[in-house]
């Protein structure tokens, strides 16, 4: 049945009539797949050139319910996005306007918005995106994805519902990126593109290029973002300071990663070290 569905989804065809009744009356019997079977299957899926055509077989047919009740729940949730279209219809959207080529992202706008069922009350949906990042892992450990596959996704739902204002200067710029992660930020840009048409809103919306030409200037300058490109680290602090190794050595690294971002003029060994020393003052 799971086959069906996605032979429908990649070959571009239609089940026919009684075979769709065949299986409404035993999708429960999916429940007895495993779970690394229904990932393949799944996976193959969202290959598809329209991934909707499958998942929405998902749907009618009740298999959906069986494989995942979380994406399930989502299911006549209204939203205030395109007159007439419930949250599955937008999940289902946003996966469609993925390119087939970031199969990892088409997953992640699958689960994107799985805790807006559970957070409807909250504001509504307030929230959403950290409950549904703890779902999305739940669902993707019990399908048994790949570890990387399933940190990537759940790292990208947890972080989707960023905003940005023209009025960022540089250091909130490079602490989005510091966030969000340099290898994330295209995968999460190509997710928010695609949840903009899931929307119903142009892919760009939001300022997004605005935001992606920063993003890619403070990138191609090498900025800091990370203790590994201080000018100095734990054995320097150490070695110089006198200070023993622990949280309070991290702590110091991080105060001056911190500093380093707000101003990359900062990240200079006798500049940090003596940064470093008047921290260790404060603390006294």
């Amino acid at each position: 049945m799971l086959r069906a569905a996605r032979f429908a989804a990649v070959l571009d065809f239609t089940i026919d009539p009684p075979t769709l009744a065949a299986m409404r009356a035993n999708a429960g019997l999916v429940a007895h797949v495993s779970g690394e079977r229904i990932a393949t299957e799944l996976g193959k899926l969202l290959l598809a050139d329209r991934p909707s055509a499958g998942l929405r077989i998902l749907d009618t047919t009740g298999l959906l319910d069986v494989i995942s009740p979380e994406l399930a729940a989502q299911r006549g949730v209204a939203q205030n996005k395109i007159p007439g279209e419930d949250l599955l219809a937008h999940t289902v959207r946003t996966v469609d306007a993925v390119p087939a080529a970031r199969p990892v992202v088409r997953l992640a706008a699958l689960l994107h918005d799985l805790g807006k069922p559970a957070t409807i009350d909250d504001g509504p949906f307030r929230g959403h995106e950290t409950v549904g990042a703890d779902m999305a892992g739940a669902l993707l450990e019990r399908m048994r994805f790949p570890k990387v596959v399933t940190e990537r996704v759940v790292h990208l739902v947890r972080q989707h519902m960023f905003t940005y204002d023209r009025d960022w200067g540089d250091a909130g710029i490079r602490r989005f990126i510091q966030r969000v992660g340099a290898d994330h930020i295209d995968d999460l840009f190509a997710l928010r593109a695609a949840d903009n048409v899931g929307s119903g809103l142009p892919p760009d919306a939001g300022d997004l290029p605005d935001l992606q030409a920063r993003v890619a200037a403070e990138l191609a300058a090498s900025v800091v973002l990370d203790r590994s490109k201080l000018a100095v680290d734990g054995d320097d602090l150490m070695a110089e300071l006198g200070l023993p190794p622990g949280p309070h050595l991290g702590g110091i690294l991080d105060a001056l990663l911190e500093r380093v971002i707000a101003d990359p003029a900062l990240n200079d060994r006798a500049t940090l070290l003596l940064l470093a020393g008047s921290m260790l003052a404060d603390d006294q």
